[in-house]
């Protein structure tokens, strides 16, 4: 899931368009569609709905299929035609059909016509006359001569009924009166023989009742479509968000088949080997700005900082001691293999080795530029030579302008490179440059150049690996371990995956080894300088009193004491420091900070017998101390470089020291 989401955040810019396309073209679609209207005309069968409703056995079955029957009857040309004749629809029976609906309600005997149009009126018109043409052709209009004849029986049966009940009363009466028994016997007949007819005749009159509410093939509008109550269907938003869905499902596919098929090289926190090689960490993305040599221009950065991380792999990668000679190579060229080679030697120079960096690209080499050095002569034209290797090596090795660093560039010569490389002259050269170097830093030719790199490989103590996060493939990997694989003796000390956000890893967020101060070292020694010139300033942090005394802002103080600004903030308040407030801001005196030193306890230890040389950690000499008149220069320096230019206005003393992020 992890790595699903990482790839979702990856590509959330692609997710993002196209399901902006998507709903975009959606909503633009729909608009450009004319609104919808719906008109809907209900047909009810039987006498009316309460008897319809109430019907039971045989009526509520035959009332069933026979909406049923009229439900598909009304979709034939024979009802539509007449319908489209009269209207002049201008339009076929099926065109007709497909913008009408036949609905048969549940449990009720009503039969919905339902007609879209972009007109109302005109979708109401065409509902209600299909409605009325079904009727028209149905057999509603016989039925209702048929109903009123047998209404007409039924009334005169009624009164029928009436006379014989009231000749039935009659007797009654008169028959309660007589006392004779031939009168009575008489009386009785007659009793029996109107009650006779009497039931007969109510008899027929149920049966002609029920035939008449037994009327299923009667129909009629039960309500007509108004043009007026016709819902709108205008653009929906479900239309919309489903075109949006449908580029959400497009921008994912493409994305599986872009992470199917992609085989680069990417990093991943935690990796320890890759293709069976030691993975040594990441190297950072460097703004464009402060390349290429990233380790001078930005030294607190933490770009700079995985970079003498990777020097101590190299050193454990070779059991424990510097390595003698690291060759630096790639698959391809624009990987950052020659700035990786320029900042690696850069960081075993600061580490106070001997270092020196060979361009070993014969070919096309061109790292004397990251320099600004020229290419006169260099390792091929010693290696083209038959001149001694002594002699040409003093000419060719340049000084880098930096400390114990030594440069030998490429070089002009055309012979064959191969053959160059190959030839014991170069194994000779190496040799005697190992005893004159502590560390020999080789920028070789990408593997996909040539053999070259297998040949410097054999004469290495390791070789480094630099892969583009961006560009290098598993196959590139590959081709690169197969090469390198071609020398006799090759040992390689891992891969480094360059041009790696650092700030989206979990190992390299943290500003765990370095501060960027905002009042620099340097700042402070060029405003030591110049104290006496002015008394005040507002991005000024020493001072002069009248009396010509120097006093030191709250950072200043810090950065002279190698404090931080918060524990200067808390001796001041519990007045193990005194200040001085000269308008807003607080200063400590130069000679207060010289009290406090002197009041320090000492604790004096004899140190006789015991040796003065320190032992060397992980192979790595330590840098001797600099002399007074090397601090003097680099002061002179620091306030030449000021008077070219002048540094901004720093933030003020009340603010922290800022961890670099």
């Amino acid at each position: 899931m992890t790595a699903v989401f990482r790839l979702l955040l990856k590509w959330w810019w692609l997710i993002a368009l196209s399901v902006a396309l998507g709903a975009g073209v959606g909503f633009f679609i729909r608009t450009q569609q004319p609104n919808i209207y719906f008109a809907k005309t209900t047909i009810l069968f039987g006498q009316n709905l309460g008897s319809a409703t109430t019907a039971t056995g045989g009526s509520l079955t035959q009332l069933t299929d026979m909406i049923t029957i009229y439900s598909g009857l009304v979709r034939r040309p024979t009802i539509l035609e007449p319908v489209i004749d009269d209207l002049g629809l201008g339009v076929s029976v099926d065109t007709l059909n497909g913008i009408m609906a036949v609905n048969q309600v549940e449990d009720l005997p009503l039969l919905e016509i339902v007609v879209a149009d972009t007109r109302p009126d005109r979708a109401a018109d065409i509902a209600n006359r299909v409605a009325q043409e079904l009727i028209n052709q149905s057999p509603t209009e016989q039925i209702s001569q048929e109903t009123e004849f047998k209404r007409e029986q039924l009334r005169s049966l009624q009164s029928q009924i009436e006379e014989l009940q009231n000749a039935y009363d009659a007797n009654i009466a008169n028959g309660a009166n007589l006392t004779s028994a031939f009168a009575i016997a008489q009386n009785l007949q007659e009793r029996a023989g109107i009650l006779e007819n009497l039931q007969g005749l109510r008899s027929l009159y149920a049966e002609m009742s029920a035939g008449l509410a037994d009327q299923t093939n009667l129909m009629r509008i039960f309500e007509f479509a108004d043009p007026e109550t016709a819902p709108l269907v205008t653009s929906s938003i479900i239309g919309v968000v489903l075109a949006g869905a449908a580029g959400l499902l497009l921008s994912v596919a493409t994305i599986v088949m872009i992470a199917y098929f992609d085989d680069r090289l990417l990093w991943q926190e935690g990796m320890e080997t890759i293709q069976g090689v030691r993975v040594l960490g990441p190297l950072g993305v460097v703004p464009r700005s402060k390349l290429p040599l990233y380790v001078v221009t930005m030294p607190d950065a933490i770009e700079s900082e995985v970079l003498r991380q990777l020097r101590a792999k190299l050193v454990l990668a070779a059991g424990g001691d510097v390595p003698k000679m690291v060759t630096v190579t790639s698959y391809d060229s624009g990987d950052g293999k020659t700035i990786t080679s320029s900042n690696l030697a850069l960081v075993f120079a600061h580490a106070g080795l001997r270092t020196l960096l060979v361009d070993g690209d014969i070919r096309k080499g061109d790292l004397h530029e990251l320099f600004r050095l020229p290419n006169v002569m260099g390792l091929s034209d010693i290696l083209a030579s038959r001149e001694e290797i002594g002699v040409l090596a003093s000419r060719a090795l340049l000084d880098s302008g930096y400390d114990h660093l030594t440069i030998l560039t490429s070089g002009r010569s055309n012979a064959d490179p191969a053959a160059l490389l190959s030839s014991t002259r170069f194994t000779r050269l190496i040799t005697r440059l190992k005893t004159q170097f502590d560390v020999i830093v080789m920028d070789s030719v990408p593997t996909i150049g040539g053999p070259d790199s297998a040949f410097m490989a054999e004469i290495s103590d390791g070789v480094l690996i630099i892969v583009d996060s961006r560009r290098t493939t598993e196959k590139a990997l590959k081709r690169t371990l197969q090469a390198l694989q071609q020398a006799r003796r090759a040992n390689i000390f891992g891969v480094a995956f360059n041009r790696v956000h650092l700030q989206a890893t979990a190992s390299h967020n943290q500003p765990y080894y370095r501060r960027t101060l905002s009042l620099s070292p340097e700042r402070l020694n060029r405003e030591l300088v110049s104290a006496s010139k002015r008394r005040f300033g507002l991005n000024r942090h020493i001072i002069t009193d009248k009396q010509g005394e120097r006093m030191y802002s709250l950072k200043a103080c810090a950065i002279h004491l190698g404090i931080t600004v918060e524990t200067v903030q808390n001796w001041v308040k519990t007045g193990y420091l005194n200040t001085v407030r000269v308008g807003r801001r607080r200063w400590v005196r130069e000679s207060e900070i010289q009290l406090l030193l002197e009041r320090l306890p000492r604790n004096p230890v004899s140190l006789d017998g015991q040796d003065d040389h320190l032992p060397e950690v992980n192979g790595l000499k330590a840098s001797p101390e600099p002399s007074l008149p090397a601090l003097l220069r680099d002061q002179r320096d620091a306030l030449l470089d000021y008077m070219r230019d002048p540094q901004p206005l720093e933030k003020a003393d009340d603010e922290p020291d800022t961890p670099a992020s």
